[in-house]
């Protein structure tokens, strides 16, 4: 008998199948799609037809995915719906409510209006409602209290009215609960002192008055306390400080008084500070230097005295100090250790003597408003090592010198505001150098001379002040090549135009009315071009009126019109 050879397989490609294979039997099966409970599919078509929106899956029969804005549990009930910006319009059906194996329901930022539903009571899985950002309206149902596994309630910026329920009292597990912006009134239930759990209260701009009840005293976890823009009244609570964990506390826009007490630098966690616009008076107290780790302060419009602690000089983090409209005093240079400072906002106190040549070590400066106080001669050449300034505000002090190069050499100022001073001298042309600027006012000084035709080089200047009685000369032709400029006042009697006559200052970029004959000598109106105009390039150019202002946008298939 011949030699029979059996089939065999190289080793290394053996080894490879036997890996495939290997390979296969740890691969899942194909998963199952969940099919939704019959019962919950009806009230998802209720609520679809309610909301004026189709739903491919939301049928009987219909499969459970994430595709479909729904999540359920293996026995296809809904445990989650994120419907957050899905152009859902009308009620919310009270249908919703029978869904009791929610943990998370998400309709923010649609239309929804109406009340919210008793039903929800039912909603006892629930941990997570965001109502947000509807028009929902009427009292928030005390049948929330039985929602007890909640931690997260949002219902901010809808038109919900009627005080805060005292049941909301019973949410023992919630951690966050945001309110703002609502039309809630009456006073803040004591019964709030039982959300022991709770990190984040938000209550601003509401209708909210009374004091804030000493039951607060309980919530020792909160991180973010926000009742900013009612109308609570009374002192500053003692128990702020046994917040431990805050960090950020907004209690602006009340009617809170007293003064603030020494007790709050014992707020060693708070990051951000904001008591504006209270009626709290007295003096800043130096405790405040030992809260190191705050970035913004906003004390504005209150009937604060005295001085500006040095102590401020301590917080090498902060990077916004807002004190305006107060009656405060200050040393200048005990602010300027703060090097991360972005804003410094001191306007309408009673700040003298001179801004001190230390302020060239604010180098991350972007806004300074120092106006409307005593400030005096002579403005520190160090002000043009603010390379990142981007706002200036020195108007309605008491300046007295001639306008100094720094305010040239402020490269990326946006802003600028220095009327109502003493300053001498004329407009440098050089003022033409800063090429980000959008508004200049210059107005009430004593700058002599012409309006310098440099001037013109400022493309992106919107508006420009320039109602100085001791300029001479005309308006300069050039200037009418601004086309972002939409105002220019400038004193009448002082600016003549040739032989026409100067009778109104505004200069705009919708209408010209008698500023001069370099603009014109009666009043222009400056439409739109009609529509057949609107294909073609509507511009002016270099070229288009010879010695002469062009005027672009106007009611012409040229898009321009010269005078």
């Amino acid at each position: 008998m011949g030699n029979r050879r059996g089939c065999s397989f190289p080793l290394p490609l053996l080894l490879l199948l036997l890996a495939a294979a290997w390979l296969v039997l740890l691969l899942p099966s194909p998963a199952v799609a969940t099919r939704i409970d019959d019962a919950q599919a009806v009230v998802l078509v209720e609520c679809a037809a309610a909301w004026g929106r189709t739903f491919r899956g939301w049928r009987e029969g219909g499969e459970c995915n994430t595709a479909q804005f729904i999540s359920c549990d293996g026995a296809g009930l809904v445990t989650a719906m994120w419907l957050d910006g899905r152009g859902l319009v009308g009620s919310i059906p009270t249908a919703l409510g029978t869904l009791t194996s929610l943990t998370a329901l998400n309709l923010c930022c649609n239309s929804l209006y109406g009340p919210i539903p008793a039903s929800f009571s039912g909603l006892a899985s629930l941990a997570y409602l965001d109502l947000q950002y509807n028009a929902l309206s009427e009292s928030i149902p005390d049948a929330i209290s039985l929602m007890t596994a909640l931690t997260s309630l949002f219902l901010s910026s809808n038109q919900l009215s009627g005080g805060i329920p005292p049941a909301i009292g019973a949410l023992a597990s919630l951690k966050q609960l945001y309110l703002p912006q609502n039309k809630l009134s009456e006073s803040i239930p004591t019964e709030m002192g039982n959300l022991l759990e709770l990190q984040s209260l938000f209550l601003d701009y509401n209708w909210v008055a009374g004091t804030i009840p000493d039951a607060l005293s309980a919530l020792t976890n909160l991180n973010h306390l926000s009742m900013a823009g009612n109308q609570l009244e009374g002192a500053l609570p003692d128990f702020l400080t046994s917040f431990v964990a805050l960090t950020q506390l907004y209690l602006n826009s009340n009617l809170l008084s007293g003064s603030i007490p020494a007790f709050i630098g014992n707020c060693v966690a708070l990051e951000v500070l904001s008591l504006s616009n209270n009626r709290l008076t007295g003096v800043l107290p130096m405790s405040i230097g030992a809260m190191t780790n705050l970035r913004s302060i906003n004390l504005y419009s209150n009937q604060l005295e005295g001085s500006i602690p040095s102590t401020i000089g301590q917080l090498e983090q902060l990077s916004w100090l807002s004190l305006s409209y107060n009656a405060l005093t200050a040393d200048l240079d005990d602010l300027t250790p703060l090097g991360n400072l972005v804003g410094l906002l001191l306007s309408g106190n009673a700040i003298s003597g001179s801004i001190p040549t230390t302020i060239r070590e604010l180098f991350s400066l972007q806004t300074l408003m120092l106006d409307h106080n005593k400030l005096v001669s002579p403005v520190p050449q160090g002000l043009s090592a603010l390379t990142v300034l981007k706002l200036i505000d020195l108007h309605d002090n008491a300046f007295s010198e001639v306008l100094p190069p720094a305010f040239t050499k402020m490269k990326r100022a946006e802003y600028m505001k220095l009327s109502h001073n003493n300053f001498t001298g004329s407009i440098p042309a050089s003022i033409s150098s800063l090429q980000s600027l959008t508004y200049l006012d210059l107005s009430y000084t004593f700058l002599e001379g012409t309006i310098p035709t440099a001037i013109s080089k400022m493309q992106r200047l919107s508006r420009l002040y320039l109602h100085i009685s001791t300029l001479s000369g005309s308006i300069p032709a050039t200037m009418g090549s601004m086309l972002n400029l939409q105002y220019l006042y400038v004193d009448p009697a002082a600016t003549p135009c040739g032989a026409g006559r100067c009778e109104v200052v505004q200069y705009s970029g919708t209408a010209f009315c008698r500023a001069c004959t370099n603009f014109c000598d009666t009043c222009t109106k400056v439409a739109r071009a009609p529509p057949e105009c609107k294909k073609k390039r509507r511009v002016c150019s270099s070229k288009s009126c010879p010695g002469r202002i062009c005027i672009p946008f106007i009611r012409s298939c040229q898009g321009f019109k010269c005078i």
